[in-house]
Order: C-alpha cells, then sequence, then structure tokens
C-alpha cells in the first residue's frame, strides 16, 4: 500500500522522499524597469526587469514521533536540491510536474500550536529559503 497514496505529490531531498499535506511559495518574479523617454516626456517604456528565481518554500505536514528529519535544522543548509513532483490524476506513476529547488536553507521551523483540549493533529510547518527555481514537464 502507497503510504502517500492521498497526496498528488511527493517531495524528495536527494533519494529520500518526504510527505507533505501543503506546500506554497513555488514561484518566479520580475520587477519591470520604466524608461522616460528624453526630449518628449509624455513616452513611458515599460522593459522586463531581471526574474528572481530567489524565494520561501513554505511545507506544512503531521509531525511524526522518533523520526530524523532535515528540516528541523533552523539556520542550516541543505546539500541536495529539493525536488517536488507532481503526478497527473488517476494514478499514474510518471510526475506531470517537477519543481526543482536548489541552495536550500532552512529558515525557520515551527510547531503547531499544542492544546489539550482539542483533538487534533500537531503540524510541523517549514520555511525554506531557496535560491533558483527550475520547472520542467514530464
Amino acid at each position: 500500500m502507497d503510504p502517500l497514496a492521498a497526496y498528488a505529490f511527493r517531495v524528495f531531498l536527494g533519494e529520500l522522499e518526504f510527505g507533505f499535506s501543503r506546500i506554497s511559495g513555488l514561484g518566479r518574479e520580475s520587477e519591470p524597469v520604466i524608461y522616460q523617454e528624453g526630449g518628449l516626456n509624455d513616452r513611458v517604456h515599460v522593459l522586463r526587469g531581471p526574474v528572481k528565481n530567489c524565494g520561501v518554500l513554505r511545507m506544512e505536514r503531521g509531525a511524526y514521533a522518533g523520526e530524523s528529519f532535515p528540516f528541523y535544522l533552523a539556520g542550516e543548509r541543505l546539500s541536495q536540491p529539493v525536488r517536488i513532483e507532481v503526478r497527473p490524476p488517476g494514478g499514474v506513476r510518471l510526475p506531470g510536474k517537477i519543481w526543482t529547488l536548489t541552495g536550500l536553507a532552512v529558515k525557520k521551523w515551527e510547531a503547531g500550536e499544542l492544546d489539550a483540549m482539542q483533538d487534533t493533529i500537531l503540524i510541523d510547518r517549514f520555511e525554506l529559503d531557496y535560491e533558483s527555481l527550475y520547472v520542467s514537464d514530464i
């Protein structure tokens, strides 16, 4: 039985595979460069600026007892890239899209709220800074 069957995506750090319930922060951004013509001051040109590949990856998952987990090491750099694979619907094993993040550093780890009056799962939240993001289709 696949322990990650409920997930439509999988997360790899090198050869290690991890399950997460939520991931956000995947993206690229570009700030436009505004150039105003000299002489004719009624003309403004909006030019494409450099693409920023860096960002913050946010991930959430249920806490597991007794597990060695590399994302708990806040302040540490990860030597291997993180790869996120999204499978197409229908249980096909091949990924539909892959995001590869490099230059990773664990920015923050936070445990969810501990409340003895609630019957809920303890959630671990992680934030990782990344330098580069590559997107590929399969």
